[in-house]
């Protein structure tokens, strides 16, 4: 460890440097998330439905698609003026597919809004132009993880019936590695991670990958099935799903392994090592919600500007005022 930040982030503090403490764009002050005048973190599915796997707990529905580039750089531009900080593009598939990944990425950057790309790394991030690119855009990159130990339980998760795709996220990972994106900054920020789903099949894991990404400048969010997507419909295997005391378990551990990195920070039910800053989702026909945890489509960007769906989300949903919220989900149980 390096010493601490000098900035301070929304509930987290001054943050330690060099163990990937917080990926670069969830690293928000405090004043910032709370000001009602912003809109900090927008999850924005403006990439291709196209996806090669078939993760069971995915939380996306593969709808089309509709919103043209002129739509979405007018969406990024209103964010823009609600001084958005961050957009996480979701895709609705793998958004490393899609044929404007490129001109949606570097126009955000454009606008002073940082990029975070949430995909699964095996489908283009093994092309090393293409990382190259991505890596001179500013972006972040943000990989899927149930297992980085268990090639038969991942590549099971995501439906990879060749057993390739574990392989092909290392690979990824170690090109990621080699063009910079987990080097150490001043801030405490690290520009690569990994988004875990914890179940009962990877739950033992959740230690070993956590002191993995410490020592190797990696951020990681841990989270739990969320009631969206297939994990939402009736023939989900609930069966997988964490107790309360297993749940309360895997707080314990997290905390104990970050103190002993000099990282004290709430544990909360949503991402478990930070706290949640997301407070709009729009789908990529231009519906819009208040955030992944809750499909309430409320109106739609292609016929009302974003100013006008936030202030409806605040009035018919109050919990998500991020001058009153307290940083737990109200969709996932509390432990």
């Amino acid at each position: 460890m390096e010493g601490y930040s000098k900035e301070r982030y929304s509930g987290l503090g001054h943050v330690p440097i060099g163990i990937g403490a917080i990926i670069k764009g969830w690293n928000i002050p405090e004043e910032h998330v709370k000001n009602p005048d912003a809109l900090s973190v927008v999850d924005f599915r403006a990439m291709t439905h196209a996806c090669q796997w078939n993760c069971f707990h995915c939380f996306t529905d593969k709808l089309k698609k509709t919103l043209t580039l002129e739509e979405i750089k007018s969406i990024i531009d209103q964010l823009a003026d609600l001084r958005t900080k961050t957009i996480d593009f979701l895709g609705e598939g793998e958004p490393t597919l899609d044929k404007d990944f490129f001109d949606i990425i570097e126009y955000t950057a454009a606008k002073g809004i940082q990029p975070v790309v949430f995909t699964d790394g095996a489908t283009k991030l093994r092309e090393k132009a293409f990382v190259k690119r991505l890596y001179q855009s500013g972006a972040s990159v943000c990989l899927k993880c149930d297992s980085l130990w268990n090639k038969e339980f991942q590549n099971w998760v995501v439906g990879d019936t060749t057993g390739h795709y574990f392989d092909q996220r290392k690979e990824a990972l170690d090109l990621l590695i080699e063009e910079g994106f987990a080097k150490t900054t001043p801030d405490g920020t690290t520009r690569l991670g990994f988004d875990m789903v914890v179940c009962k099949k990877n739950v033992t894991e959740v230690e070993k990958t956590l002191r993995y990404c410490r020592e190797h400048n990696l951020w990681i969010m841990f989270t739990f099935y969320i009631p969206a997507g297939r994990s939402n419909k009736p023939s989900f295997d609930i069966s997988l799903s964490l107790s309360k005391g297993e749940k309360q378990q895997v707080r314990d551990i997290i905390r104990k392994v970050d103190e002993e990195y000099g990282f004290k920070h709430d544990v909360m039910n949503n991402f478990l090592t930070c706290r949640c800053l997301e407070f709009m989702c729009i789908y990529g026909d231009g519906r819009v919600a208040p955030c992944v945890g809750n499909e309430t489509i409320i109106g739609n960007a292609k016929t009302e500007t974003i100013t006008a769906l936030r202030k409806k989300i605040l009035e018919r949903f109050p919990i998500h005022n991020p001058g009153t919220f307290d940083g737990y989900c109200p969709y996932r149980e509390r432990f």
